[in-house]
């Protein structure tokens, strides 16, 4: 299932394809923080009653016409290369999970994971995804990123 993109980034702020400026933490585009534990620190754990929940949490929320991005939540220890990427993988599972929400604008790039590694593989099998940041370092070097 391909989801078309409903909004595009510019110059780190949001857009719907119309044009007009899509205002973040409003009533209609909210962040939705997702805990690493509780989507699972591996393959082995993933917590797939959780991950339906969340689906069905955004598919409700699809039927009311609001929209959201994910923040990645490292709530575990994050401290080499090879947690870091079990923290990746734990997330491009989570949006593999909710992939058929059509009302998901993109994830929020969490400042313990290498950015484009991060965005690279969750635009493997979403491309429409945008991303987003509170990271002015990141901003500043790409500005597709969207600050919020």
């Amino acid at each position: 299932m391909k989801i078309e993109a409903k909004f595009y980034s510019e110059k780190n702020e949001l857009y719907f394809l119309d044009g007009s400026k899509a205002e973040l933490n409003s009533d209609k585009i909210k962040a939705y923080g997702v805990k690493w534990t509780e989507v699972g620190l591996d393959e082995d754990s993933y917590n797939e009653e959780f991950l339906a929940n969340l689906r069905d949490k955004f598919k409700a929320m699809e039927d009311n016409g609001t929209y959201g991005f994910v923040v990645p939540e490292c709530d575990s220890a994050c401290d080499n290369e090879e947690q870091k990427e079990a923290f990746v993988a734990s997330m491009k599972h989570c949006a593999r999970r909710i992939k058929d929400c059509e009302n998901i604008i993109g994830f929020a790039v969490p400042s313990e994971a290498d950015p484009s590694f991060f965005m690279e593989e969750l635009s493997a099998k979403h491309k429409h995804y945008i991303y987003f940041t509170k990271n002015s370092e990141l901003s500043e070097s790409n500005e597709k990123i969207v600050r919020y």
